[in-house]
């Protein structure tokens, strides 16, 4: 029990210290599927990075597990359910060593399974998140596009309509210029488009580097079923385009994964391979720089046992 005179240190303050934080992540994370161990975790890792004006830091398990009141081994589990979902990502890790997390600041490059990218965006057409005292507070320009921040990749050309305005500080109540349901149809139009626009001819580049790592999986799998090019071709161009993967990084890191015997068991896919790009780019920078370094997975222990644990179910 926290003793009577020292209660007024826990009222929270913002001339104590306050974190700044994109509204577009905090809007995200309250709409996010995720469970209250795998929020805190996110709450936590914001106080680490933004809370010290900085977009990442080297976090132990044992710091995640006190500051989220769990256990280590659960922590790890959570965290690999956050990292195959796309919210965090892990830039780098070492044995021995706290491994360095970010935030994955795109939404749009989120799970799926996690946000509803057209519920975000009829939220904001709603101004749910607008101050109902004042509707102007707290942004730059009332008449600028009314869905703040949205990264282009979100809903790229979403308000390309003659509409300019969608939202021009309405009184309490009033209903937004555009309907929601029109709203989630332009939104639900864009996302098809992205995911079913043209064939990649096979002089294109995602097409290339998509057939390369069909043909690395082959040497070691030879049964192994063939994938829809295409689809892979969309994940590939996702993968440089969205996600800023240089596409000479992108070779090396295939190349490497599929020369590595733990992971060239595991990725067989591009969605594998986006998924966990960072820790493969971290491994092989790595090698790289200690060539008669070698990943054996019966060499790990403590942190790192915990974190590998179950990261490919």
């Amino acid at each position: 029990m926290v003793p009577k005179g020292d209660r007024e240190i826990f009222k929270a303050d913002c001339e104590d210290g306050f974190t700044k934080i994109a509204n577009l992540l905090l809007e995200a994370l309250a709409l996010a599927k995720l469970n209250g161990v795998q929020k805190g975790i996110c709450l936590f890792l914001f106080r680490r990075t933004y809370g010290w004006k900085r977009s990442q830091d080297a976090i132990s398990l044992e710091d995640f597990a006190a500051a989220c009141g769990s256990s280590r081994p659960y922590i790890s589990r959570q965290i690999n359910v956050l990292l195959k979902k796309n919210i965090i990502c892990r830039l780098a890790y070492q044995p021995g060593k706290k491994s360095v997390y970010a935030f994955v600041t795109c939404i749009a490059a989120w799970d799926l399974s996690v946000i509803d990218l057209e519920a975000l965006a009829a939220n904001e057409a709603q101004g749910i998140y607008e101050s109902s005292e004042n509707c102007g507070q707290g942004r730059q320009d009332c008449k600028a596009p009314f869905v703040q921040g949205l990264h282009d990749c979100t809903i790229q050309g979403l308000y390309n309509s003659t509409t300019a305005v969608l939202h021009e500080c309405t009184t309490v109540n009033q209903p937004p210029a555009i309907e929601p349901p029109k709203l989630k149809a332009v939104v639900k139009t864009e996302r098809k488009t992205m995911k079913e626009r043209e064939n990649y001819p096979p002089d294109s580049l995602p097409y290339q580097l998509s057939e390369m790592l069909l043909k690395k999986i082959l040497e070691h799998l030879p049964g192994y079923k063939k994938p829809d090019l295409q689809k892979w071709s969309w994940q590939m161009e996702a993968l440089m385009r969205l996600d800023r993967r240089p596409p000479e990084e992108v070779k090396e890191v295939i190349l490497f994964a599929q020369s590595d015997p733990f992971w060239r068991t595991n990725i067989l896919s591009v969605d594998k391979l986006r998924k966990q790009y960072d820790q493969l780019n971290s491994r092989r920078l790595q090698a790289r720089a200690s060539p008669a370094h070698k990943y054996q997975t019966n060499n790990l222990n403590g942190e790192e046992a915990d974190e590998y644990k179950g990261f490919f179910r």
